[in-house]
């Protein structure tokens, strides 16, 4: 009979603290891993479609005369609102992953992004001004090269650190 009440004890203990406390954990990890895959997904979203824009300008400048009408197009969607938002929208997903990040790597991950956004802003200002198509393949090129890879190993770095995705982890 002593067994039957503890038993019964035992299972009403567990099973009013235990499994609500367990599935607080798992609600809170679920939460976490759902918060952690928006970041990132905002946030690629967000840094490729600069990068487009940006790629367009480069695009069109880079064909001299025969580019120019293209060009005023792209710098004017450079220039647009929608392109402000987007860099909105970075800047509100590198605040969020303060939430998300250890401090180290939410401070990589912001410098990182200063150098994306910073160097595409700083060239298309620097080049709309009198650059030649020569000036403009350059930045073509680096577009298509450095930054390209710069975004995609930003995302990864970003990936790794959240601990979500499928990326092999060396």
């Amino acid at each position: 009979m002593v067994e039957v009440i503890v038993g019964v004890a035992l299972t009403a203990v567990l099973g009013g603290l235990l499994v609500p406390l367990v599935k607080g954990i798992l609600d809170r990890r679920s939460e976490r891993y759902s918060s952690s895959l928006a970041l990132v997904d905002t946030l690629a979203a967000s840094l490729w479609e600069y990068w487009k824009l940006a790629l367009r300008v480069a695009y069109y400048g880079r064909q001299g005369p025969r580019g120019a009408e293209g060009l005023e197009i792209a710098l004017g969607r450079w220039d647009s609102d929608d392109s402000w938002n987007m860099g909105s929208a970075i800047q509100i997903q590198l605040s969020r992953s303060r939430r998300l990040l250890p401090p180290a790597a939410h401070q990589e991950l912001a410098q990182s992004q200063r150098n994306v956004v910073d160097y595409l802003d700083r060239e298309i200002d620097r080049l709309r001004v009198s650059a030649e198509p020569d000036d403009w393949s350059k930045l073509y090129e680096s577009l298509m090269i450095e930054t390209r890879s710069a975004i995609d190993a930003l995302l990864v770095r970003v990936t790794r650190q959240l601990k979500i995705g499928r990326i092999p982890y060396s």
